[in-house]
Protein backbone atom coordinates (compact mmCIF):
# COMPACT_ATOMS: atom_id res chain seq x y z
CA UNK A 1 0.00 0.00 0.00
CA UNK A 2 1.30 3.55 -1.06
CA UNK A 3 -0.55 6.59 0.68
CA UNK A 4 1.93 9.11 -0.98
CA UNK A 5 2.59 11.04 2.19
CA UNK A 6 5.40 13.78 1.67
CA UNK A 7 8.14 13.53 3.29
CA UNK A 8 8.65 15.28 7.01
CA UNK A 9 11.09 17.81 8.47
CA UNK A 10 11.53 20.59 11.04
CA UNK A 11 12.06 23.66 8.83
CA UNK A 12 9.19 25.63 9.48
CA UNK A 13 7.16 24.57 13.03
CA UNK A 14 3.13 25.05 13.19
CA UNK A 15 1.74 27.20 15.88
CA UNK A 16 1.77 24.12 18.57
CA UNK A 17 3.51 20.94 18.71
CA UNK A 18 1.45 19.33 21.63
CA UNK A 19 -2.06 19.15 22.79
CA UNK A 20 -1.63 21.77 25.28
CA UNK A 21 -0.20 24.45 23.35
CA UNK A 22 -2.98 23.69 20.43
CA UNK A 23 -5.53 24.10 22.88
CA UNK A 24 -4.48 27.69 23.92
CA UNK A 25 -4.34 28.14 20.47
CA UNK A 26 -7.13 27.44 19.97
CA UNK A 27 -8.66 30.53 22.25
CA UNK A 28 -7.85 32.48 19.40
CA UNK A 29 -9.22 31.50 16.35
CA UNK A 30 -12.59 32.83 16.07
CA UNK A 31 -14.75 30.74 15.18
CA UNK A 32 -18.02 32.49 14.47
CA UNK A 33 -16.17 33.74 11.31
CA UNK A 34 -15.75 30.48 9.58
CA UNK A 35 -13.94 32.02 6.94
CA UNK A 36 -11.44 33.17 8.89
CA UNK A 37 -11.11 30.29 11.17
CA UNK A 38 -11.34 28.18 8.45
CA UNK A 39 -7.76 29.84 6.68
CA UNK A 40 -5.79 29.47 9.99
CA UNK A 41 -7.05 25.93 10.59
CA UNK A 42 -5.37 25.12 7.09
CA UNK A 43 -2.27 26.98 7.36
CA UNK A 44 -1.49 25.12 10.82
CA UNK A 45 -2.90 21.63 9.44
CA UNK A 46 -0.39 22.04 5.96
CA UNK A 47 2.37 23.13 8.48
CA UNK A 48 1.61 19.92 10.75
CA UNK A 49 1.50 17.23 8.23
CA UNK A 50 4.99 18.44 6.78
CA UNK A 51 6.73 18.82 10.34
CA UNK A 52 8.45 15.47 12.21
CA UNK A 53 6.50 14.91 14.71
CA UNK A 54 6.13 11.32 16.68
CA UNK A 55 2.76 9.97 15.60
CA UNK A 56 1.27 10.15 19.31
CA UNK A 57 2.13 14.02 19.58
CA UNK A 58 0.59 13.65 15.84
CA UNK A 59 -2.61 12.46 16.64
CA UNK A 60 -3.02 14.07 20.21
CA UNK A 61 -3.15 17.62 18.27
CA UNK A 62 -5.48 16.22 15.45
CA UNK A 63 -7.62 15.08 18.37
CA UNK A 64 -7.64 18.48 19.84
CA UNK A 65 -8.42 20.25 16.50
CA UNK A 66 -11.44 17.62 15.49
CA UNK A 67 -14.14 18.86 17.39
CA UNK A 68 -13.23 22.64 16.70
CA UNK A 69 -12.89 21.31 13.17
CA UNK A 70 -15.94 19.74 12.46
CA UNK A 71 -17.99 22.53 14.11
CA UNK A 72 -16.21 25.53 11.10
CA UNK A 73 -17.08 23.30 8.62
CA UNK A 74 -20.73 22.32 9.10
CA UNK A 75 -20.84 26.32 9.39
CA UNK A 76 -19.03 27.19 6.17
CA UNK A 77 -20.92 24.26 4.03
CA UNK A 78 -23.94 26.40 4.03
CA UNK A 79 -22.02 28.88 1.63
CA UNK A 80 -22.11 26.20 -1.24
CA UNK A 81 -24.76 23.47 -0.12
CA UNK A 82 -27.36 23.57 -2.55
CA UNK A 83 -25.98 26.21 -4.90
CA UNK A 84 -26.86 25.91 -8.51
CA UNK A 85 -23.65 25.02 -10.60
CA UNK A 86 -21.28 26.59 -11.66
CA UNK A 87 -20.60 27.59 -8.32
CA UNK A 88 -20.24 32.00 -7.90
CA UNK A 89 -16.59 33.07 -7.16
CA UNK A 90 -17.17 32.94 -3.98
CA UNK A 91 -19.19 29.52 -3.25
CA UNK A 92 -16.41 27.93 -5.36
CA UNK A 93 -13.99 29.50 -2.83
CA UNK A 94 -16.11 28.32 0.28
CA UNK A 95 -15.98 25.38 -1.51
CA UNK A 96 -12.41 24.53 -1.93
CA UNK A 97 -11.20 25.63 1.85
CA UNK A 98 -13.73 23.05 3.19
CA UNK A 99 -12.25 20.25 1.01
CA UNK A 100 -8.89 21.37 1.54
CA UNK A 101 -9.43 21.18 4.99
CA UNK A 102 -10.78 17.50 4.92
CA UNK A 103 -7.97 15.98 3.00
CA UNK A 104 -5.20 17.66 5.00
CA UNK A 105 -6.81 16.35 8.26
CA UNK A 106 -7.18 12.77 6.57
CA UNK A 107 -3.57 12.92 5.61
CA UNK A 108 -2.75 13.84 9.08
CA UNK A 109 -4.32 10.67 10.57
CA UNK A 110 -2.82 8.62 7.68
CA UNK A 111 0.17 9.47 8.32
CA UNK A 112 -0.60 8.22 12.31
CA UNK A 113 -2.01 4.88 11.00
CA UNK A 114 0.79 4.36 9.12
CA UNK A 115 3.56 4.70 11.36
CA UNK A 116 1.52 1.86 13.29
CA UNK A 117 1.04 -0.38 10.49
CA UNK A 118 4.60 -0.07 9.60
CA UNK A 119 6.07 -0.60 12.77
CA UNK A 120 8.04 2.86 12.51
CA UNK A 121 6.75 4.89 15.88
CA UNK A 122 6.98 7.77 13.90
CA UNK A 123 4.85 8.33 10.46
CA UNK A 124 7.42 10.22 9.25
CA UNK A 125 8.84 8.22 6.12
CA UNK A 126 7.35 7.65 2.65
CA UNK A 127 3.94 5.95 3.79
CA UNK A 128 4.62 2.54 2.03
CA UNK A 129 3.29 -0.19 3.92
CA UNK A 130 3.57 -3.68 2.17
CA UNK A 131 1.50 -6.88 3.23
CA UNK A 132 3.98 -8.81 5.29
CA UNK A 133 4.21 -5.47 7.41
CA UNK A 134 0.76 -5.62 8.50
CA UNK A 135 1.21 -9.06 8.94
CA UNK A 136 3.49 -8.01 11.48
CA UNK A 137 1.86 -5.86 13.57
CA UNK A 138 -0.68 -7.90 13.51
CA UNK A 139 0.96 -10.17 15.58
CA UNK A 140 2.38 -7.70 17.70
CA UNK A 141 -0.98 -6.26 18.44
CA UNK A 142 -2.82 -9.87 18.89
CA UNK A 143 -2.63 -9.63 23.23
CA UNK A 144 -1.82 -5.95 23.26
CA UNK A 145 -5.45 -4.54 24.51
CA UNK A 146 -3.56 -1.26 24.46
CA UNK A 147 -2.05 -1.08 20.94
CA UNK A 148 -4.87 -3.19 19.65
CA UNK A 149 -7.52 0.07 20.93
CA UNK A 150 -5.08 2.37 19.57
CA UNK A 151 -4.84 1.10 16.12
CA UNK A 152 -9.15 0.47 16.04
CA UNK A 153 -9.40 4.04 17.01
CA UNK A 154 -6.60 5.69 14.46
CA UNK A 155 -8.63 3.53 11.28
CA UNK A 156 -12.03 4.48 12.71
CA UNK A 157 -10.70 8.41 12.84
CA UNK A 158 -8.93 8.31 9.32
CA UNK A 159 -11.78 6.59 7.71
CA UNK A 160 -14.39 8.90 9.66
CA UNK A 161 -12.89 11.94 7.79
CA UNK A 162 -13.16 10.43 4.58
CA UNK A 163 -16.81 9.82 5.12
CA UNK A 164 -17.05 14.31 6.28
CA UNK A 165 -15.22 14.87 2.86
CA UNK A 166 -17.39 13.12 1.13
CA UNK A 167 -20.38 14.60 2.51
CA UNK A 168 -18.85 18.07 1.76
CA UNK A 169 -18.19 16.64 -1.88
CA UNK A 170 -21.30 15.76 -2.20
CA UNK A 171 -23.37 19.02 -1.11
CA UNK A 172 -20.62 21.08 -4.04
CA UNK A 173 -22.35 18.54 -6.32
CA UNK A 174 -18.90 16.65 -6.75
CA UNK A 175 -18.17 12.98 -6.53
CA UNK A 176 -15.33 11.63 -4.84
CA UNK A 177 -11.97 10.47 -7.50
CA UNK A 178 -10.59 7.20 -8.01
CA UNK A 179 -8.00 8.17 -5.73
CA UNK A 180 -10.08 8.74 -3.19
CA UNK A 181 -11.65 5.35 -3.33
CA UNK A 182 -8.39 3.63 -3.65
CA UNK A 183 -7.22 4.87 -0.11
CA UNK A 184 -10.23 4.39 1.53
CA UNK A 185 -10.18 0.79 0.71
CA UNK A 186 -5.95 0.43 1.52
CA UNK A 187 -7.52 1.89 5.09
CA UNK A 188 -9.88 -0.53 5.74
CA UNK A 189 -7.86 -3.15 4.27
CA UNK A 190 -4.84 -2.37 6.43
CA UNK A 191 -8.04 -2.83 9.06
CA UNK A 192 -8.99 -5.61 7.99
CA UNK A 193 -5.57 -7.60 8.41
CA UNK A 194 -5.03 -6.18 11.84
CA UNK A 195 -7.72 -7.53 12.84
CA UNK A 196 -9.14 -4.20 14.25
CA UNK A 197 -11.63 -3.28 11.89
CA UNK A 198 -14.90 -4.41 14.33
CA UNK A 199 -13.46 -3.13 17.45
CA UNK A 200 -15.54 -1.02 19.27
CA UNK A 201 -14.03 2.62 19.54
CA UNK A 202 -15.23 5.87 21.38
CA UNK A 203 -15.85 8.91 18.83
CA UNK A 204 -17.59 11.37 21.09
CA UNK A 205 -17.45 14.53 18.19
CA UNK A 206 -19.82 12.32 15.67
CA UNK A 207 -21.23 9.98 17.23
CA UNK A 208 -21.83 11.07 21.47
CA UNK A 209 -21.60 8.07 23.59
CA UNK A 210 -22.92 5.19 20.99
CA UNK A 211 -20.03 2.82 19.76
CA UNK A 212 -18.64 2.85 16.62
CA UNK A 213 -16.03 1.44 14.46
CA UNK A 214 -13.56 0.93 11.55
CA UNK A 215 -16.27 -1.02 9.55
CA UNK A 216 -18.61 0.89 10.73
CA UNK A 217 -17.04 4.35 9.33
CA UNK A 218 -16.07 2.48 6.04
CA UNK A 219 -19.74 1.57 5.45
CA UNK A 220 -21.14 5.11 5.63
CA UNK A 221 -19.10 6.16 3.21
CA UNK A 222 -20.41 3.14 0.85
CA UNK A 223 -24.13 4.29 2.08
CA UNK A 224 -23.62 7.57 1.06
CA UNK A 225 -22.32 6.49 -2.28
CA UNK A 226 -25.01 4.01 -2.97
CA UNK A 227 -28.04 6.44 -1.95
CA UNK A 228 -26.82 9.16 -4.64
CA UNK A 229 -26.40 11.39 -1.88
CA UNK A 230 -25.56 14.41 -4.56
CA UNK A 231 -29.09 14.47 -6.13
CA UNK A 232 -30.92 15.15 -3.12
CA UNK A 233 -31.63 18.69 -1.89
CA UNK A 234 -29.22 20.03 0.79
CA UNK A 235 -31.20 19.87 3.96
CA UNK A 236 -32.46 15.81 2.40
CA UNK A 237 -28.63 15.37 2.06
CA UNK A 238 -28.29 16.41 5.64
CA UNK A 239 -30.86 13.84 6.81
CA UNK A 240 -29.18 10.50 4.51
CA UNK A 241 -25.51 11.83 5.79
CA UNK A 242 -27.27 11.71 9.54
CA UNK A 243 -28.55 8.42 8.95
CA UNK A 244 -25.53 7.09 6.90
CA UNK A 245 -23.58 7.66 9.98
CA UNK A 246 -25.57 6.67 12.52
CA UNK A 247 -26.86 3.44 11.09
CA UNK A 248 -23.41 2.13 9.62
CA UNK A 249 -22.89 0.54 12.52
CA UNK A 250 -25.63 -2.04 11.47
CA UNK A 251 -23.80 -3.36 8.57
CA UNK A 252 -21.01 -6.87 8.74
CA UNK A 253 -18.41 -7.98 6.97
CA UNK A 254 -18.41 -11.19 4.95
CA UNK A 255 -15.56 -12.29 2.69
CA UNK A 256 -17.99 -14.72 0.70
CA UNK A 257 -21.78 -14.32 -0.54
CA UNK A 258 -24.30 -15.15 2.17
CA UNK A 259 -25.39 -18.52 1.41
CA UNK A 260 -29.35 -18.48 2.32
CA UNK A 261 -30.22 -15.08 0.54
CA UNK A 262 -33.85 -15.85 0.99
CA UNK A 263 -34.65 -13.90 4.12
CA UNK A 264 -31.89 -11.26 3.43
CA UNK A 265 -30.97 -8.21 2.26
CA UNK A 266 -29.38 -8.08 -1.04
CA UNK A 267 -25.55 -7.13 -0.03
CA UNK A 268 -23.48 -4.25 -1.44
CA UNK A 269 -20.33 -5.64 -2.90
CA UNK A 270 -17.01 -3.35 -2.68
CA UNK A 271 -13.43 -4.30 -4.25
CA UNK A 272 -10.38 -3.71 -1.68
CA UNK A 273 -8.05 -3.53 -4.67
CA UNK A 274 -9.91 -1.34 -6.70
CA UNK A 275 -10.55 2.34 -7.05
CA UNK A 276 -14.68 2.38 -7.36
CA UNK A 277 -17.21 2.62 -4.29
CA UNK A 278 -19.50 -0.36 -4.00
CA UNK A 279 -22.08 -1.56 -6.33
CA UNK A 280 -24.56 -4.58 -6.52
CA UNK A 281 -22.60 -6.44 -9.01
CA UNK A 282 -20.02 -8.74 -7.55
CA UNK A 283 -16.97 -9.84 -9.45
CA UNK A 284 -14.00 -11.92 -9.62
CA UNK A 285 -11.77 -10.10 -7.08
CA UNK A 286 -9.57 -11.68 -4.49
CA UNK A 287 -10.49 -8.31 -2.86
CA UNK A 288 -14.14 -8.77 -2.68
CA UNK A 289 -16.23 -8.24 0.04
CA UNK A 290 -19.92 -7.83 0.97
CA UNK A 291 -21.64 -5.65 3.41
CA UNK A 292 -24.06 -7.14 4.32
CA UNK A 293 -27.46 -5.50 5.32
CA UNK A 294 -30.30 -7.53 6.31
CA UNK A 295 -30.13 -5.31 10.00
CA UNK A 296 -30.68 -2.33 8.46
CA UNK A 297 -33.17 -3.16 6.18
CA UNK A 298 -35.34 -4.47 9.29
CA UNK A 299 -34.41 -1.06 11.03
CA UNK A 300 -35.25 0.66 8.28
CA UNK A 301 -38.70 -1.15 7.42
CA UNK A 302 -39.95 -0.60 10.74
CA UNK A 303 -38.94 3.11 11.20
CA UNK A 304 -41.00 3.30 8.09
CA UNK A 305 -44.48 1.39 9.07
CA UNK A 306 -44.01 3.76 12.49
CA UNK A 307 -44.18 6.48 10.46
CA UNK A 308 -47.23 5.41 8.82
CA UNK A 309 -48.98 4.67 11.65
CA UNK A 310 -48.32 8.31 13.08
CA UNK A 311 -45.47 8.51 15.12
CA UNK A 312 -43.11 11.34 14.59
CA UNK A 313 -39.63 11.27 13.58
CA UNK A 314 -38.27 12.77 16.07
CA UNK A 315 -39.81 10.10 18.11
CA UNK A 316 -37.91 7.36 15.61
CA UNK A 317 -33.95 8.74 15.95
CA UNK A 318 -34.52 10.02 12.58
CA UNK A 319 -33.91 13.67 13.80
CA UNK A 320 -35.70 17.12 15.74
CA UNK A 321 -35.66 18.64 12.36
CA UNK A 322 -36.67 15.50 10.10
CA UNK A 323 -40.58 16.07 8.88
CA UNK A 324 -43.07 14.12 7.43
CA UNK A 325 -43.63 13.12 4.34
CA UNK A 326 -40.18 13.51 3.21
CA UNK A 327 -38.76 11.39 5.89
CA UNK A 328 -40.88 8.22 4.46
CA UNK A 329 -40.59 9.20 1.18
CA UNK A 330 -36.70 9.38 1.70
CA UNK A 331 -36.37 6.27 3.95
CA UNK A 332 -38.25 4.75 1.09
CA UNK A 333 -35.55 5.90 -1.05
CA UNK A 334 -32.64 4.73 0.90
CA UNK A 335 -34.30 1.13 1.35
CA UNK A 336 -34.39 0.89 -2.09
CA UNK A 337 -31.05 1.54 -3.03
CA UNK A 338 -28.74 -0.06 0.50
CA UNK A 339 -31.16 -2.87 0.64
CA UNK A 340 -33.05 -3.72 -2.29
CA UNK A 341 -30.26 -3.91 -4.80
CA UNK A 342 -30.68 0.23 -6.12
CA UNK A 343 -33.14 1.59 -8.12
CA UNK A 344 -34.27 0.16 -11.31
CA UNK A 345 -35.03 2.66 -14.11
CA UNK A 346 -38.62 2.58 -15.53
CA UNK A 347 -37.42 2.99 -19.09
CA UNK A 348 -34.41 1.73 -20.78
CA UNK A 349 -31.49 4.71 -22.04
CA UNK A 350 -30.03 4.48 -25.58
CA UNK A 351 -26.20 6.64 -26.19
CA UNK A 352 -26.70 9.77 -27.83
CA UNK A 353 -24.81 12.13 -29.77
CA UNK A 354 -26.76 15.47 -30.18
CA UNK A 355 -27.66 18.64 -29.75
CA UNK A 356 -30.20 19.68 -26.78
CA UNK A 357 -31.79 22.66 -26.34
CA UNK A 358 -32.26 23.39 -22.84
CA UNK A 359 -34.36 25.98 -20.70
CA UNK A 360 -34.16 26.43 -16.91
CA UNK A 361 -36.09 28.20 -14.20
CA UNK A 362 -39.71 28.34 -13.91
CA UNK A 363 -40.20 31.86 -15.04
CA UNK A 364 -38.25 31.54 -17.70
CA UNK A 365 -40.16 28.37 -18.95
CA UNK A 366 -43.18 29.88 -18.75
CA UNK A 367 -42.31 32.80 -20.38
CA UNK A 368 -40.71 30.85 -23.47
CA UNK A 369 -43.58 28.47 -23.66
CA UNK A 370 -45.98 31.38 -24.06
CA UNK A 371 -44.07 33.02 -26.67
CA UNK A 372 -41.75 35.45 -25.50
CA UNK A 373 -44.82 37.24 -23.20
CA UNK A 374 -44.15 38.51 -20.31
CA UNK A 375 -47.13 36.88 -17.57
CA UNK A 376 -49.81 39.09 -16.58
CA UNK A 377 -52.20 37.75 -13.91
CA UNK A 378 -55.50 37.36 -15.97
CA UNK A 379 -57.91 39.72 -13.29
CA UNK A 380 -55.95 42.81 -11.92
CA UNK A 381 -57.09 44.54 -9.20
CA UNK A 382 -57.58 48.56 -9.65
CA UNK A 383 -53.99 49.09 -8.21
CA UNK A 384 -52.48 47.37 -10.58
CA UNK A 385 -54.23 48.61 -13.14
CA UNK A 386 -53.82 51.99 -12.43
CA UNK A 387 -50.06 51.40 -12.55
CA UNK A 388 -50.11 49.56 -15.84
CA UNK A 389 -52.07 52.97 -17.39
CA UNK A 390 -49.38 55.16 -16.17
CA UNK A 391 -46.49 52.98 -17.35
CA UNK A 392 -48.09 52.60 -20.77
CA UNK A 393 -48.72 56.54 -20.89
CA UNK A 394 -45.23 56.66 -19.81
CA UNK A 395 -43.29 53.82 -22.18
CA UNK A 396 -46.01 52.80 -24.19
CA UNK A 397 -45.98 49.31 -24.51
CA UNK A 398 -43.62 46.87 -23.37
CA UNK A 399 -45.00 43.84 -23.72
CA UNK A 400 -44.03 43.41 -27.22
CA UNK A 401 -40.23 44.53 -26.43
CA UNK A 402 -38.62 41.83 -25.59
CA UNK A 403 -34.78 42.10 -26.12
CA UNK A 404 -35.34 45.81 -26.40
CA UNK A 405 -33.26 46.31 -22.88
CA UNK A 406 -35.88 47.84 -21.07
CA UNK A 407 -36.32 46.91 -17.12
CA UNK A 408 -39.37 44.97 -16.21
CA UNK A 409 -40.98 43.57 -13.25
CA UNK A 410 -40.42 40.01 -14.43
CA UNK A 411 -36.86 40.39 -14.97
CA UNK A 412 -37.67 37.47 -17.87
CA UNK A 413 -37.32 40.40 -21.16
CA UNK A 414 -33.95 40.19 -21.13
CA UNK A 415 -33.43 36.98 -19.87
CA UNK A 416 -30.77 34.71 -22.52
CA UNK A 417 -32.83 31.59 -21.45
CA UNK A 418 -32.18 29.04 -24.06
CA UNK A 419 -28.96 26.60 -23.40
CA UNK A 420 -27.02 24.35 -25.69
CA UNK A 421 -26.26 21.36 -24.39
CA UNK A 422 -24.70 18.06 -25.75
CA UNK A 423 -27.44 15.08 -25.34
CA UNK A 424 -24.99 11.87 -23.92
CA UNK A 425 -28.06 9.38 -23.49
CA UNK A 426 -31.88 9.70 -23.66
CA UNK A 427 -35.14 7.04 -22.65
CA UNK A 428 -38.74 8.09 -22.77
CA UNK A 429 -38.87 9.84 -19.26
CA UNK A 430 -34.88 11.37 -19.34
CA UNK A 431 -31.93 12.61 -20.76
CA UNK A 432 -28.25 12.65 -19.53
CA UNK A 433 -26.68 15.65 -21.12
CA UNK A 434 -23.19 17.44 -20.46
CA UNK A 435 -21.81 21.17 -21.49
CA UNK A 436 -18.58 23.48 -20.68
CA UNK A 437 -18.81 24.47 -16.78
CA UNK A 438 -19.44 28.26 -17.61
CA UNK A 439 -21.09 28.49 -20.63
CA UNK A 440 -24.28 28.59 -19.75
CA UNK A 441 -26.74 29.94 -16.77
CA UNK A 442 -26.56 27.75 -13.77
CA UNK A 443 -28.62 25.15 -12.63
CA UNK A 444 -29.49 22.68 -9.48
CA UNK A 445 -30.83 19.86 -8.87
CA UNK A 446 -34.95 20.75 -8.13
CA UNK A 447 -35.33 23.08 -10.66
CA UNK A 448 -37.90 23.31 -13.30
CA UNK A 449 -36.79 23.26 -17.16
CA UNK A 450 -37.83 22.40 -20.79
CA UNK A 451 -35.34 20.80 -23.01
CA UNK A 452 -35.60 19.81 -26.69
CA UNK A 453 -33.61 17.27 -28.39
CA UNK A 454 -32.71 17.25 -32.23
CA UNK A 455 -35.32 14.63 -33.28
CA UNK A 456 -38.10 16.50 -31.33
CA UNK A 457 -40.49 19.15 -32.67
CA UNK A 458 -41.42 20.84 -29.38
CA UNK A 459 -40.23 21.61 -25.79
CA UNK A 460 -40.98 18.98 -22.87
CA UNK A 461 -41.44 19.92 -19.02
CA UNK A 462 -38.86 18.08 -16.89
CA UNK A 463 -36.73 18.53 -13.67
CA UNK A 464 -33.28 18.73 -13.15
CA UNK A 465 -32.68 15.23 -11.20
CA UNK A 466 -28.80 15.92 -10.34
CA UNK A 467 -25.99 17.76 -11.74
CA UNK A 468 -22.56 17.59 -11.30
CA UNK A 469 -19.25 19.04 -11.81
CA UNK A 470 -16.99 16.93 -13.76
CA UNK A 471 -13.15 17.60 -13.82
CA UNK A 472 -12.32 21.24 -13.85
CA UNK A 473 -14.53 22.23 -17.23
CA UNK A 474 -17.26 20.06 -17.50
CA UNK A 475 -21.17 20.48 -16.17
CA UNK A 476 -23.40 17.27 -16.28
CA UNK A 477 -26.98 16.96 -15.36
CA UNK A 478 -29.74 14.16 -15.49
CA UNK A 479 -33.17 15.19 -15.69
CA UNK A 480 -35.94 13.80 -15.76
CA UNK A 481 -38.90 14.53 -18.31
CA UNK A 482 -42.66 14.78 -17.77
CA UNK A 483 -45.00 12.99 -19.66
CA UNK A 484 -47.47 15.13 -21.84
CA UNK A 485 -47.60 18.38 -23.98
CA UNK A 486 -46.95 21.68 -21.02
CA UNK A 487 -49.38 24.39 -22.30
CA UNK A 488 -48.74 27.58 -20.18
CA UNK A 489 -51.37 28.59 -17.99
CA UNK A 490 -52.38 30.81 -14.83
CA UNK A 491 -53.04 29.43 -11.16
CA UNK A 492 -54.27 29.98 -7.92
CA UNK A 493 -55.33 28.39 -5.06
CA UNK A 494 -58.94 28.28 -3.88
CA UNK A 495 -59.31 27.62 -0.11
CA UNK A 496 -62.44 26.05 1.04
CA UNK A 497 -64.06 29.11 2.39
CA UNK A 498 -63.71 30.78 -0.99
CA UNK A 499 -60.96 32.56 -0.35
CA UNK A 500 -58.89 32.87 -3.56
CA UNK A 501 -54.94 33.67 -3.95
CA UNK A 502 -52.63 35.45 -6.51
CA UNK A 503 -52.62 34.11 -9.92
CA UNK A 504 -49.17 32.43 -10.56
CA UNK A 505 -47.71 30.81 -13.70
CA UNK A 506 -48.24 27.32 -14.26
CA UNK A 507 -48.55 24.57 -16.71
CA UNK A 508 -51.18 21.61 -17.43
CA UNK A 509 -49.60 18.39 -18.85
CA UNK A 510 -51.77 16.50 -21.28
CA UNK A 511 -52.62 13.20 -20.97
CA UNK A 512 -50.32 10.74 -22.55
CA UNK A 513 -52.30 7.30 -23.33
CA UNK A 514 -49.05 5.55 -24.88
CA UNK A 515 -47.37 5.69 -21.01
CA UNK A 516 -50.51 5.26 -19.49
CA UNK A 517 -49.69 8.96 -17.61
CA UNK A 518 -53.24 10.84 -17.13
CA UNK A 519 -53.19 14.85 -17.19
CA UNK A 520 -51.28 16.68 -14.61
CA UNK A 521 -50.48 20.33 -13.30
CA UNK A 522 -47.45 22.29 -12.95
CA UNK A 523 -47.84 24.95 -9.75
CA UNK A 524 -45.80 26.80 -7.81
CA UNK A 525 -44.38 25.21 -4.25
CA UNK A 526 -46.64 25.11 -1.81
CA UNK A 527 -49.46 25.20 -3.88
CA UNK A 528 -51.01 21.46 -3.20
CA UNK A 529 -52.78 20.47 0.05
CA UNK A 530 -54.69 17.73 0.00
CA UNK A 531 -57.85 18.36 -1.20
CA UNK A 532 -57.29 22.04 -2.50
CA UNK A 533 -58.79 23.15 -5.22
CA UNK A 534 -57.06 25.47 -7.55
CA UNK A 535 -58.52 27.85 -10.51
CA UNK A 536 -56.46 27.41 -14.21
CA UNK A 537 -57.38 29.84 -16.59
CA UNK A 538 -57.12 28.37 -20.06
CA UNK A 539 -57.70 30.51 -22.92
CA UNK A 540 -59.14 33.65 -20.55
CA UNK A 541 -61.86 30.50 -19.38
CA UNK A 542 -61.47 29.46 -15.86
CA UNK A 543 -61.28 25.79 -14.45
CA UNK A 544 -61.42 24.60 -11.43
CA UNK A 545 -59.58 21.33 -10.24
CA UNK A 546 -59.54 19.44 -7.49
CA UNK A 547 -55.55 18.23 -6.50
CA UNK A 548 -55.12 14.74 -5.44
CA UNK A 549 -51.64 14.02 -4.60
CA UNK A 550 -47.92 14.98 -5.61
CA UNK A 551 -46.92 13.19 -8.87
CA UNK A 552 -42.95 15.29 -8.45
CA UNK A 553 -41.65 17.97 -6.14
CA UNK A 554 -38.80 20.36 -6.75
CA UNK A 555 -37.55 23.43 -5.08
CA UNK A 556 -39.66 26.00 -7.82
CA UNK A 557 -42.79 23.88 -8.74
CA UNK A 558 -44.91 20.81 -8.17
CA UNK A 559 -46.53 18.92 -10.16
CA UNK A 560 -49.76 17.43 -9.32
CA UNK A 561 -52.64 14.84 -10.39
CA UNK A 562 -56.01 16.16 -10.10
CA UNK A 563 -60.11 16.00 -10.89
CA UNK A 564 -61.68 17.72 -12.60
Amino acid sequence: MNFDLPATGTEQSPAFLNPVACRDWLVTVPLANAIQAQSMFLRQLNLLHRFALSATERFAILEALRGSISDVQDDAAKKFAGKPLPLAPHEQAALEITLSIWHVLALGYLRCFEALCSGNGNGNGNARVSIAALQTQHTVIVGNADLTSKAATLAQRTLSVFADWQVDLCRGEQLPDASYWKQLHQVFFAAETLGIATRAVSDTTRHGNAPTSALAAYSECNLLSTANAYELPARHLAWVARWARRWGAKLALLKAPPEDIRNRAVPLWVDLESDRPASYWAQNSSGGRWLETTELRRSLVARITLLEQGRAPAELQLGDDVTQPAAGQLLQRVLQRWCKGGAPRRHERHASNAACSFIAGFEAVHYHLSGRKVFRAPSRNDETLRREREEFETFGDRSHRAGAGEADDSHVENWQVMDDWHLLDQSATGLRITRPLKEGVRIGAGQLIAAKTADSQRFTLGNVRWALREGDNSLAAGVQLFPGEPRPVAVRAVDPDGTRGTWRQGFLLSALAALNEPASVVAPPGTFRLDRSIEVMVDEQPQVLKLVHVLDRGIEFERCAFQG
